[in-house]
């Protein structure tokens, strides 16, 4: 009888397999000219399908490790995924306001899975209110004068610090107590 680590290694070891499989044919389908392959979007529906995957199985055995990267690769790949296909314009002025944001939603599926610790909500608004509020000055919206823009360039190092002291009083000081 098989274990479930093994099965778990048996689904990872065909899935890469499938995907090699998958890659190397649409490869030579482009080397030959039959298709026009566009490998920024291919490379952001493989990273959105492993991210999807992480996390959708994260909440299964409870990993919040595998539920955070899984999240951040899923919405990077989304991200990433939108730009290709021109859905937001301006792309590179909006890449800071989207990396703050994209950890902020990570952390509130952290919240999600563990709907105790409120401290992962405090840290997920953190970063989604601040990447949001960067995201609205750029544009020039909402009417954010140069101050507020200021105290928002002081509240991003400040949010970095937060999720820092969380996550070692979290791994170091929590577990042993």
């Amino acid at each position: 009888m098989s274990t479930v680590a093994e099965r778990k290694s048996h689904v990872g070891t065909f899935l890469l397999g499938l995907f090699l499989l998958l890659f190397g044919v649409l490869l030579l389908m482009s080397r030959a000219g039959v298709i026009n392959l566009n490998f920024t979007r291919i490379a952001g529906f493989a990273v959105l399908i492993v991210g999807a995957y992480e996390a959708i199985t994260a909440f299964a055995y409870t990993d919040q490790r595998r539920l955070f990267w899984g999240s951040i690769l899923f919405l990077t790949a989304t991200l990433v995924l939108l730009v290709s296909y021109q859905f937001i314009p301006d792309a590179w002025s909006q890449i800071w306001p989207s990396a703050l944001m994209i950890p902020g939603l990570a952390f509130l599926m952290l919240f999600f899975s563990n709907p105790r610790e409120y401290s992962l909500l405090f840290i997920a608004a953190l970063f989604v209110i601040v990447g949001w509020s960067l995201l609205a000055a750029q544009k020039g919206d909402y009417g954010i004068s140069e101050g507020v823009f200021g105290a928002l360039r002081f509240l991003v190092p400040l949010a970095v610090v937060v999720a820092g002291v969380y996550i070692i009083w979290k791994n170091f000081f929590r577990t042993r107590t």
